[in-house]
């Protein structure tokens, strides 16, 4: 006999119903959200933005091997939202420059005593700090001449270091390095200027025993400095520098020219007489 369909139909089955729904969205609101989709960013350098397009502004830079956490799954023109692991910051990247593996880091060692870090793969390039042998680094891509991008250390700083001062293992003798690269001007006066050259333009005028960082010396005699308290950054001639603070001579005394004395005056008496 088939079921009477008028009575499945009644009022109890649809407060049954009801309930039903009620309670699968009870309980589907006190589920635990679904934990953030791990990846992990290829390319040696991109931005992290605050919209889905490249004319979004730029929030901060994450570099290659960093791990992100997609927050949501939309997807628009290929971005994606998500989370950096390293500073919590919140934006979006296009999808394709990552991987859901993590991504394997080649580290290596500088093998000189000091090389610059420049700012691009030339030796004209500006300096952006000393490197030292030992010290580790992160490679990030090497192009065409040899020349390598790294990242160094917790500062995150990214940088070129030129063919042949790298290497897979670091360097077994390392020689000590220096506590503060600190240099003090030697003269009274000392022009810092924007190039080395004596017709280079004048950045700032320096005093005596203005403290000093060396970051680069060049083969002319010319050193780059950077003054840690105006920040101020520019070359001057490695002759005018030292060390050490320079102990400022007193002032010279003037000597007393003494007053040249007056003949005495005879005083004048009566003539003495003729003797014949």
């Amino acid at each position: 006999m088939a079921p009477n369909s008028d009575k499945l139909a009644g009022p109890g089955f649809m407060s049954l119903t009801l309930m039903l729904l009620l309670f699968a969205g009870a309980c589907a609101s006190t589920l635990p959200p679904a934990p953030p989709v791990s990846y992990w960013v290829t390319p040696s350098l991109t931005y992290l933005r605050d919209a889905p397009r490249y004319e979004g502004n730029v929030l901060g830079q994450l570099y290659r091997g960093e791990k992100v956490e997609r927050l949501d799954s939309s997807d628009e023109a290929g971005w994606w939202r998500v989370r950096a692991a390293r500073t919590g910051q919140s934006g979006y990247l296009p999808g394709d420059l990552l991987s859901q593996n993590p991504v394997q880091l080649t580290y290596l060692y500088v093998t000189v005593a000091n090389v610059p870090l420049r700012e691009c793969p030339e030796e004209t390039c500006p300096s952006l700090r000393l490197l030292y042998s030992g010290d580790r680094v992160q490679e990030l891509e090497e192009n065409s001449q040899g020349w390598v991008r790294v990242l160094v250390g917790q500062d995150r700083t990214l940088g070129w270091l030129p063919p042949k001062v790298l290497a897979e293992k670091p360097v077994t003798a390392k020689p000590p390095r220096p506590e503060k690269p600190y240099v003090y001007v030697a003269v009274p006066r000392l022009k810092l200027r924007l190039s080395p050259g004596v017709k280079a333009p004048v950045v700032k005028t320096l005093a005596l025993n203005d403290q000093l960082e060396r970051l680069e010396i060049s083969a002319a005699g010319w050193v780059r400095v950077r003054q840690p308290s105006s920040g101020a950054a520019g070359w001057v001639l490695g002759r005018y520098l030292e060390s050490l603070p320079v102990k400022a001579s007193p002032p010279a005394k003037k000597k007393k020219i003494p007053t040249p004395e007056k003949p005495e005056k005879k005083e004048e008496g009566p003539p003495e007489p003729t003797i014949m």
